[in-house]
Order: structure tokens, then C-alpha cells, then sequence
């Protein structure tokens, strides 16, 4: 057996042999063709930079001040200035939260200082700018549409993974696109209702704040947290990204008044549990109006506490969470259509019996 099959495999090396010598092959065009990486990793990793934290401290004894690095992680060149001279950073907030001042380190080895110009808590994203020409092959990394991501694809992550002692500097990882809008995935790094994209592609400390990649070298995500263990086991492969859809039509506002500023229906709310359809003595589940703004959009509407909040705009909503991924689709201006279970009077008294409402608020800007 062992011998028919070396020799079944030198026939086909010699048939193999007979085709190269027909058709000639370039190893570049078969190695491009069949796998982007290479083009990608060469095109995109001058683009990524180290992002360095750091606070100023002050011994008394010796009456000295120094710069002390308090964090650091990876950060994406999305944006020139018009001008040309400088650009701006996409990073994760949780990267640059407890800095006070910051620097910029290239693939090339320059490094620069930085600004933070506004960040988005709610979406852990920060946007910081430089201020000198950015170095020689490094571009812009152009947007995709990470909408459009199908499980399975091709994922690609560049950042710099490391500690304060060694940083592995345009750290190229791959692997596939394992899951979209994957829902309740939070190290604490949201305050809004993000629904991530997990990848299998390699993401470490350092990684955060980096570029997750399509198949064209498009930016379709911001690599943010893993999941590396748990009480019940040790996981590999778990990474999650925030897509860049979430958070893109955010950048220009960021960047002009250094946050984002969203419309509010003027209500507190919290979760309530309960069946999916209303019952005679138990509302469903929703998210329950807690308190009413005097003069907000919701006051004026007619709302009051106890009133459940079922459906927004026509999507169903089991929760405070759900409420806030709805508006955050919104304008200031914008009108949003409520379906409201009322189970309880103006006093707060559950009163045996629902009614079933309808309200239309013009969503306003709240401080």
C-alpha cells in the first residue's frame, strides 16, 4: 500500500510538472488571488498606530514632575485634515479614560503627540488628533460596511498587541467573521446598546482600539474585548468589535463638539418582566416608565409612570436597552411612534385592568 501511493503521488507530481511547463504561473498572482491578507496587512498596517496615556506626576521630595503611562492600545488613522498636515485617530474610550496626556507611535517608529478631541462613553469610542504630517505610506484606512458582514467571511485584525515592556508592533491576525449583533456582550465598555460582531481572529491586550478588516482591507469594526475565561472553563477565539456602522456617523460630530449629543424622550425607565402579550393583571414585558421630565416630549405627549413601553416605531422592545438601540436611530425632531400598556392610574394604583395606547412624540434635545 505504502508504495502505490508514493507512486500515485509522483504521478501526479509529474502531471503537475507537465502543466506548469504549458502554462506558466506567476507565484505572486496564485498567492494574491487566493489570499488578500498579504496586500491588505502591507496596505494598512502603516495606518495603525500605538495609542500611549500618560499622567503628569509631582514627587515632593525630590519637587520633580514627570509623565508617568497609565494605558495603552491601538488606534485606527481614518481621517486627514484638510489641509494635510495632521489627521485624527479612532480608538476605544477605555483606552485613553485615564490619561491626561497623549502620544502616537507609527508602524515607521515616529511618534507624536496627541489630542483627545472627544470621545462617545456610550459606545466606548474616542477620536484623537495629530498635528504633523503622518508618515510615508500611511493612509487613511477607507470605511466599509460592516451591515453587510456575513458569517463566515474572511476577518483580518491589525493592532499591537503587547505590555508597557514589549510591544509587538502591526500584530497581522486572521480568522472569520463567527457571529453578527450578538447582544448583552459588555466588559462595562457600553452604556448604549451595542450589538458586537464576534471574530475568531486573534484579538490580545494592546488590541483594542485597532482595526478589524473585510476581505477588501475595508475598516468594518474596532476590536474592544475578549472573553479569555469564566467560572465554568478557559474560551480561545472569542473576540468582539464594535461595527464601524455604529458608530461612523458619529465621528464628524465628535470631532466638531467633542461628544455626541442624542435625543431623549424625557422619561426614566426600567426593565419589567412579564408575559409577551399583556395579561388582566400582568403587564407585559417592556420597559416601564419610572419618571416623567416636567415639560419633556413625554410629559407632553401624555405619558406617566407605570405606563409600558411595548413597541417603538413599530419594532418590539422587551427592555430599557432595546429602548435606547431604537432611539439611537433618532434625530432631534424626529417623531417616534410609542405602543404604551397602561395598567395603572395617575397615583401609581394598579387598577385591575389595561388599556392600550398609542403615542406620537416629536423627540427634543434634553440637558
Amino acid at each position: 500500500m505504502f508504495k502505490s501511493i508514493c507512486a500515485l503521488a509522483l504521478c501526479a507530481a509529474l502531471l503537475l510538472g507537465g502543466a506548469l511547463a504549458s502554462e506558466t504561473v506567476t507565484y505572486d498572482a496564485i498567492y494574491s488571488s487566493s489570499n488578500p491578507v498579504p496586500g491588505i496587512a502591507e496596505r494598512v498596517r502603516p495606518s495603525v498606530v500605538q495609542v500611549i496615556g500618560s499622567c503628569e506626576t509631582w514627587d515632593s521630595e525630590t519637587r520633580i514632575s514627570s509623565s508617568v503611562e497609565v494605558d495603552a492600545g491601538s488606534g485606527c488613522y481614518f481621517q486627514a485634515d484638510a489641509g494635510g498636515e495632521g489627521g485624527y485617530i479612532l480608538t476605544n474610550y477605555h483606552v485613553v479614560a485615564d490619561g491626561e496626556i497623549y502620544s502616537i507611535e507609527w508602524l515607521s517608529g515616529d511618534r507624536m503627540n496627541a489630542t483627545l478631541v472627544g470621545h462617545d462613553d456610550g459606545t466606548d469610542i474616542a477620536v484623537l488628533r495629530f498635528t504633523e504630517p503622518a508618515p510615508e505610506g500611511a493612509e487613511p484606512i477607507p470605511m466599509g460596511d460592516s451591515d453587510a458582514l456575513r458569517i463566515g467571511e474572511l476577518a483580518i485584525c491589525i493592532g499591537n498587541p503587547g505590555d508597557e515592556r514589549d510591544v509587538l508592533f502591526g500584530t497581522v491576525t486572521a480568522g472569520i467573521i463567527s457571529g453578527l449583533e450578538r447582544e448583552d456582550i459588555n466588559a462595562d465598555n457600553f452604556s448604549r446598546s451595542i450589538s458586537v460582531i464576534q471574530t475568531d481572529a486573534a484579538i490580545n491586550s494592546g488590541n483594542s482600539g485597532g482595526a478589524l478588516l473585510n476581505a477588501k482591507g475595508e475598516l468594518v469594526g474596532i476590536p474592544t474585548l475578549k472573553f479569555m475565561y469564566s467560572n465554568s472553563g478557559v474560551f480561545e477565539g472569542l473576540g468582539f468589535c464594535i461595527p464601524i456602522n455604529a458608530i461612523k456617523d458619529f465621528l464628524p460630530q465628535i470631532i466638531e463638539t467633542g461628544g455626541v449629543i442624542r435625543p431623549r424622550l424625557g422619561i426614566t425607565v426600567a426593565d419589567i418582566d412579564g408575559p409577551d402579550e399583556p395579561m388582566r393583571k400582568y403587564p407585559p414585558i417592556g420597559a416601564q416608565v419610572y419618571t416623567v421630565e416636567e415639560g419633556g416630549p413625554s410629559a407632553k405627549a401624555g405619558l406617566q409612570q407605570g405606563d409600558v413601553i411595548t413597541e417603538v416605531n413599530g419594532v418590539r422592545i422587551e427592555g430599557y436597552m432595546d429602548l435606547l438601540k431604537e432611539l439611537d436611530k433618532c434625530a432631534s425632531g424626529d417623531k417616534v411612534e410609542l405602543k404604551v400598556y397602561r395598567y395603572y392610574d395617575a397615583e401609581g394604583n394598579l387598577t385591575g385592568n389595561y388599556e392600550e395606547l398609542y403615542f406620537s412624540i416629536r423627540l427634543e434635545l434634553l440637558d
